[in-house]
């Protein structure tokens, strides 16, 4: 009796699934995508499209890469190109060339899988990771147009890291001894680090007397350098502005008040002097730089390795 009734539910739920319109067979086939059941997806795909559902560049390209992970590489490949002539939207079309890709070279046809990963990476495709880890490609990593096409991914992904600009106070990056200026007095410790894909340093502060961070990055409303720093100290939070790399020196520019509200200039240098040596300066003028007085002036020995 319960193998009658789970059949007479299954006949039902059947029906109810062949009831449904290309509308809804799409929101199933959504459902069965996202959950990565991909011949169920696939399935439900078809029928909708068999139904009288228009393919768009979104479900074209949602069947093709079921057909993909199904193994089904000859129906990926032309689901993927359907999705290509329904013009998808920006970054997504390079998603569509770059499965186009993978379908490609698992038919052992390279000469179009490169075709189009040239065409995904000239729109911004940045996927490394998948680059990486495709078994797709496996078979093709050492020739010279898949290392070129890694490479450029790679400037998509990590764009400054290729960028002059950026790589302007790279001479600041390292684990420091920091001394007073001109003597044998170690007031500090300082580790500065290359984060966000080369696009900004860290900074992070250790003294007897203090702790803080900055973040130093290229504003993109200014184009120059700024630092956010914050420290552990009553009002230790600042920031230096309009910085330039010029004469082997990062020059930055502050304002800041005294005790009595009265506006202070500043001035923040960082010295490249070599290798293995930074000197960091900072004065400041309370008459509109007629005069400068000397708020702290450091010098950043690089720690030996080992």
């Amino acid at each position: 009796m319960k193998i009658f009734y789970l059949l007479s539910f299954f006949s039902i739920l059947c029906s109810h699934l062949f009831a449904q319109t290309p509308g809804q067979l799409i929101i199933i086939a959504d459902s069965f995508y996202n959950n990565q059941n991909w011949a169920a997806a696939a399935n439900s795909y078809e029928k909708a499209f068999a139904n009288g559902e228009t393919p768009t560049a979104l479900s074209a390209n949602r069947l093709g890469f079921s057909y993909l992970n199904a193994g089904n590489y000859d129906l990926a490949i032309k689901n993927l190109n359907l999705s290509l002539q329904k013009k998808p939207v920006g970054y997504a079309e390079t998603i569509v060339r770059s499965r186009l890709a993978k379908a490609y070279a698992a038919k052992g046809k390279p000469e179009k899988a490169f075709e189009q990963l040239d065409s995904a990476v000239a729109h911004g495709f940045a996927n490394l990771q998948e680059l990486d880890t495709s078994k797709e490609y496996d078979p093709y990593r050492n020739e010279d147009a898949f290392k070129n096409i890694v490479e450029r991914t790679t400037d998509n992904a990590y764009p400054c890291m290729k960028d002059a600009h950026s790589r302007e106070f790279d001479f600041w990056i390292g684990e420091w001894d920091v001394y007073a200026t001109g003597t044998k007095t170690l007031v500090g410790h300082s580790l500065v680090q290359m984060i966000s894909g080369g696009c900004a340093l860290l900074e992070n502060w250790d003294s007897p007397v203090s702790t803080g961070k900055s973040i130093n990055f290229i504003d993109p409303n200014t184009n120059k350098w700024k630092q956010s720093w914050a420290g552990s100290y009553a009002g230790g939070n600042q920031e230096f502005i309009n910085g330039e790399y010029k004469d082997s020196a990062m020059r930055f520019e502050f304002e800041t008040k005294d005790a009595k509200g009265n506006k202070i200039t500043g001035r923040f240098i960082f010295y490249n002097q070599g290798p293995n040596q930074v000197r960091q300066f900072n004065e400041t003028s309370s008459d509109n730089g007629k005069t400068w007085t000397t708020s702290y002036d450091l010098t950043y020995i690089r720690k030996k390795k080992g």
